[in-house]
């Protein structure tokens, strides 16, 4: 699961130079939120839908004024976010997604050997995250482990019930045990959800597609 399986490459980039007003109906034209700013080949920025909504007009009436016809011509390279947070092509997925939340943005470009390689987006993480969620065949397994059950080997389950897991996560409880979200495929289905309770687990779903 590493950022260059789900990034967008040769992402479009913006000039320091150009007008926001240009970068705006850009941003519409190709239906992004945000684009790394590039200068001779080097990263200098990024920016964003909102930093420039947040200096153009937003009325014609707005916009006819010296203000806002002023505002309609500044330069990306006045808004754009100079400190920029970036990744790598073989950082793991879970990096990027760590890296947005602490830092509460919405799009990681991509760097290798100092070259903008593509951008990561809020958008991808999910796309990745429903594809592990949503397998097209098979079973989809919630339980919840109490903090009594003994410890299992669900995987090692898995396998003496002859079932492939398509994916396994495990979501630590504050106050102990854990839940469980499983999606497997095979024939041993059912005695393996019977070997669940069995071992004091509580199955809470399941869903056959």
């Amino acid at each position: 699961m590493l950022v260059r399986h789900f990034m967008a490459a040769d992402p479009f980039t913006l000039a320091p130079g150009q007008a926001c007003r240009a970068a705006l109906a850009a941003f519409n034209a190709h239906k992004i939120r945000r684009a790394p700013v590039v200068d001779d080949n080097r990263l200098v920025g990024i920016v964003s839908e909102r930093d420039l909504l947040h200096i153009l007009p937003g009325t014609c009436a707005q916009a006819s004024t010296r203000a806002g016809e002023d505002s309609m011509a500044l330069e990306v390279r006045h808004v754009m976010r100079t400190e920029v947070v970036t990744v790598a092509p073989n950082d793991h997925l879970a990096k990027a997604a760590s890296l947005m939340l602490m830092n509460r943005i919405g799009g990681l470009p991509v760097m290798h050997d100092g070259r903008l390689k593509g951008i990561i987006t809020e958008s991808d993480i999910f796309k990745a995250l429903y594809a592990i969620l949503s397998p097209p065949a098979g079973v989809t397994i919630v339980f919840e482990e109490l903090p009594q059950t003994a410890e299992v080997d669900y995987a090692g389950l898995c396998i003496k019930h002859r079932l492939r897991v398509h994916s396994l996560l495990k979501y630590p409880k504050p106050g102990g045990g854990a839940m469980y979200y499983l999606c497997v495929d095979g024939k041993n289905e059912d005695a393996f959800i019977r070997e669940l309770w069995a071992r004091s687990n509580q199955v809470v779903f399941v869903e056959r597609r």
